[in-house]
């Protein structure tokens, strides 16, 4: 069924610690305090240069160099002030920490603030140059207690990134490790190890997590080299019961493709922000033209035909109250639910499709995520 949770829902239900997180997620950079702070110097060094050019002071007598800094300055600062105003709409990063980690200051998942901590996030490599995935970043999160306690095994979260973006998103927009930190602070919890994939793509490049014809096996990569490599390194429950894909944009759109084409691998999907399809733009760029790929991969298409051996567990989250966005997520959870697997849609109020949406609706899927879990074994 869908157990869809209305706008502005309070969390019945979710555990204390995890309250606690969300009444912090927000950040100073994701106000636009730092955009009118900006503006207003603009304003003000602008306001300056020009009643000193009134004066009769020419740029001559000013002296090129010193027109020439304060111009530069002027207009940094107005490129600043957009970029703030932009950010603070995004979420792309919403804390000081997260501007760090952006330029190198810092390492990605270095949130010491928070409610709870005790995770680690660790960067390890894991390239398969036969798919064309070179770098192969990836960021695994352990949750407290994980070196403490060599016997136990813990499930395993797969997190899919948007497109422009990084593995790194996952830690310094999303703050996954705060929310992970959180969970598990919750009695009779069941701490996962969460693994942030690399979508071979690079920052700005977008796969949309196909095997691209002539490009990176994305898909492949995933299922046939990143889920083997986690388990022979971590100490995972290698069962499809203890595996969650998920992801946000393009990331969700490839959780959900990927999942439902792999539920020997995956129990539960997280999609926020997915769509239904690769996108229309992307079926020659892509998929090389190929129009029965592209219905293949287009869950919007194949979900009305395909073998359910297994119940999925589905947690479908948008943003805003009405539009295109909300319209093919709710199709989506239709569509599933119409075949009889256990849906969860929910609508975040007042967002859009960005990383402030994602940030809104992760704690509550990790929630859920979390509920389909099977109980760890004595």
């Amino acid at each position: 069924m869908v157990a869809g949770l209305a706008p502005g829902s309070s969390g019945e239900g979710m555990p204390a610690p995890l309250l606690e997180h969300l009444s912090h997620q927000h950040g100073l950079l994701t106000t636009p305090v730092p955009g009118t702070v900006l503006v207003l110097a603009a304003t003000v060094l602008g306001v300056m240069l020009l009643r000193r050019l009134r004066r009769g002071r020419r740029p001559r007598r000013l002296g090129r160099l010193r027109l020439t800094v304060r111009v530069v300055g002027i207009a940094g600062l107005v490129a600043l002030s957009a970029g703030a105003y932009v950010n603070a709409y995004a979420g792309y990063l919403p804390t000081v920490g997260a501007l760090e980690q952006a330029v190198g200051l810092a390492p990605a998942g270095a949130t010491a603030a928070g409610p709870v901590t005790g995770g680690h996030v660790s960067v390890v490599r894991i390239a398969a140059p036969a798919l064309g995935i070179g770098g192969g970043t990836t960021y695994v999160y352990t949750p407290p207690g994980y070196d403490r306690s060599p016997s136990r095994r813990y499930p395993v979260i797969y997190l899919i990134h948007g497109s422009p973006g990084t593995t790194a998103d996952w830690f310094r927009s999303g703050r996954v490790d705060l929310v992970m930190d959180a969970l598990s602070a919750a009695p009779a919890s069941r701490p996962a190890i969460v693994v942030a994939m690399d979508c071979g793509g690079g920052l700005t490049g977008d796969t949309e997590s196909l095997d691209v014809v002539r490009g990176p096996q994305v898909e492949t990569y995933y299922t046939h080299v990143v889920v083997p490599y986690v388990d022979a390194h971590y100490r995972t429950v290698p069962d499809r019961r203890d595996r969650v894909l998920g992801g946000m944009s393009s990331g969700g759109f490839g959780a959900l493709n990927v999942g439902l084409r792999h539920q020997d691998l995956y129990a539960t999907i997280l999609a926020l922000e997915p769509y239904g399809d690769p996108g229309v733009g992307n079926l020659r760029r892509l998929l090389g033209g190929d129009a029965a790929k592209f219905r293949a991969n287009s869950p919007s298409v194949y979900i009305r035909t395909l073998a359910f051996p297994q119940t999925m567990n589905v947690f479908l989250d948008v943003g805003g109250a009405t539009g295109p966005d909300v319209r093919t997520v709710r199709a989506l959870a239709d569509a599933l639910t119409a075949r009889g697997q256990h849906v969860d849609f929910r609508v975040e109020a007042g967002q859009r499709h960005s990383w402030s949406e994602a940030v809104a609706g992760l704690p509550y899927a990790l929630a859920f995520a979390e509920a389909q879990l099977p109980p760890a074994a004595p």
